[in-house]
């Protein structure tokens, strides 16, 4: 990497991995989720066992919450702070790319970092809390250190680092999300042997590297004394963990988490990501994409000393696309962020197999995907518009994809570096527009702080994370379990009744044995609008309505 390449590499990922994590608050549920888990960890002392308010939550492993909780720790309990760690996996994704674009031969491959970070699918995952990111990167990372291994070792250079590196970071990807780290790499490097079978030192290399005993001890010894912890801390756990939470999930649509009911529509969910996902490099990731097939489906090829490596290093990088696009459609559980780990091999590919001479036609491509995406915004986005505060940013956003794309098609004095702060700037439009768009529907911490710091709350139809992550304390949760019912089940029956209440219509109930219990602290109560409105009229009158959202409605009880 040059000088000026790292301060390009740099710079991007300061405007595009690290500032968007300070543009908006946490959003319901699922960043307040992965915030709060973490800040247990550090009021209980236990950095082993997740809870999520008060019981046992099993359904992920621990390494993000880890990094949260030292980030949480370190610089307080801000939404930056709980997302920092996502700066680290933008980091590993931008310099996966790179190495990949780089072995693959790309004249430029800063560019294909630049990719990964600006691809919408890619940019917004960067800034969601969510484990999706990190996942994605570790798998990625330990993807190019692997391939990295198996080229040194061919060259006959040293290689032990790059290997125990890909063992190093599998293992991290195993404690953020769990069996899918090893199957996904595993099936890479498996499928990969077809296209190295035919040259012996190629093939021992492909095995040596998957195979070395080194790093599978260092795989094991990292990832292995967690679940060997946590199963004789709390029997049962490896039973939930690796059945209901792997095997059930992928073979069965237990979660409810079918991309649709209709079986075909249901498999082709993630091209339909990917799609979207990839801009504004769709078309060049695509080109990119299908070369590379070509080339490693072509019986005749360039021939000469390293023929063998090149074929196999861009057949592996298809790989990388083709093996989670496959699991994770075949998987009877799909969220659009799972086939995040597919973007970093298809943006190398398009950087690297980008033909000599072929870039004013790749901008040029690249300028009307802008100009599609500024004209959904401008024209599509105002009409389904929930916050009229939002409308200017939305329209902003739009025009400024729009001004881009013109850009261009008519590429007057523009360079790589003005080309990337430009795009950079209009991306982070969109968590400015996004916020002001849905932001007071996807957030309750705003409402949470109007409440007296000495209050009970009551989370009613629904559990709403903000409330334990503002307050500290214990939430009541009446006619909304959900995620909680496996916790909740492990709790004695006394305390079960105390913080889990079934029935939805016992809202008034609970809220005044909470007051007698403790007459001194007042009773507030944040409750799903729907499930507000099927409460009676009479227990509602027992009620002050404080502020109401779309959503929400929060409560305090006279």
């Amino acid at each position: 990497m040059t000088r000026r390449e790292r301060l390009q590499f740099l710079l991007a990922w300061l405007a595009l991995g690290v500032l968007p994590l300070f543009l908006r608050p946490l959003w319901e549920p699922d960043e307040v989720r992965y915030a709060q888990i973490p800040l247990e960890m550090l009021a209980k002392g236990d950095w082993m066992t997740p809870t999520l308010n008060g019981v046992l939550y099993f359904e992920k492993p621990p390494f993000q919450y880890w990094l949260t909780a030292v980030s949480l720790k370190l610089f307080g309990t801000g939404a930056a702070a709980a997302r920092l760690p996502l700066a680290l996996a933008s980091l590993l994704s931008m310099a996966a790319a790179f190495l990949l674009a780089r072995r693959l031969g790309a004249r430029r491959p800063v560019w294909a970092a630049f990719m990964a970070a600006s691809a919408l699918l890619g940019f917004f995952c960067a800034q969601a809390l969510t484990l999706d990111a990190l996942f994605s990167a570790l798998i990625v990372a330990s993807l190019a250190c692997a391939v990295e291994a198996v080229t040194a070792r061919v060259q006959g250079r040293a290689h032990l680092l790059w290997t125990l590196g890909a063992f190093l970071v599998l293992a991290l990807a195993l404690l953020t999300k769990g069996l899918a780290a090893p199957v996904l790499l595993g099936g890479i490097l498996l499928a990969s042997l077809v296209f190295a079978w035919a040259d012996p030192k190629l093939r021992r290399a492909v095995l040596w590297t998957g195979f070395h005993p080194l790093g599978w001890l260092l795989f094991l010894g990292i990832s292995a004394p967690w679940f060997v912890a946590m199963e004789q801390a709390h029997p049962g756990h490896a039973r939930f963990f690796f059945i209901h939470e792997h095997f059930a999930r992928f073979s069965s649509i237990t979660h409810d988490r079918r991309a649709s009911r209709n079986p075909v529509l249901d498999k082709l969910f993630f091209l339909g990501v990917l799609a979207v996902g990839l801009l504004p490099w769709l078309s060049q990731s695509v080109v990119g994409f299908v070369r590379g097939l070509a080339f490693v489906l072509r019986r005749r090829g360039p021939q000469g000393p390293e023929a063998a490596l090149a074929r196999w290093t861009v057949a592996t990088v298809v790989l990388g696309v083709l093996v989670p696009l496959g699991f994770f459609s075949l998987s009877g559980s799909k969220l659009a962020p799972y086939i995040l780990p597919a973007l970093v091999p298809m943006v190398a590919l398009a950087c690297a197999l980008e033909r000599e001479g072929e870039e004013p036609v790749s901008l040029k491509r690249h300028g009307l995907e802008l100009i599609l995406l500024g004209a959904l915004l401008l024209f599509a986005a105002p009409g389904a518009l929930k916050a009229p505060g939002g409308l200017a940013w939305v329209l902003a956003a739009g025009l400024a994809f729009l001004l881009l794309g013109a850009w261009a098609l008519r590429p007057k004095g523009l360079t790589a570096a003005r080309w990337m702060a430009a795009l950079a700037v209009s991306l982070l439009l969109l968590p400015l527009a996004a916020e002001r768009w849905v932001g007071a529907d996807r957030s309750v911490i705003h409402r949470v702080r109007k409440a007296p710091a000495e209050a009970q709350w009551i989370s009613h139809g629904y559990y709403h994370q903000g409330i334990a992550y503002v307050t500290g304390r214990r939430v009541v949760v009446v006619g909304g379990t959900g995620e909680l019912e496996f916790g909740s089940g492990q709790l004695t029956d006394p305390e079960r009744v105390r913080w889990f209440v079934e029935d939805l219509h016992s809202l008034n109930a609970t809220a005044r044995r909470m007051a007698a219990e403790a007459p001194e602290r007042p009773v507030w109560a944040l409750s799903e609008r729907k499930k507000w409105n099927r409460v009676s009229s009479a227990d509602q009158a027992a009620w002050d309505v404080v502020d109401e959202g779309r959503k929400v409605v929060l409560l305090r009880l006279r």
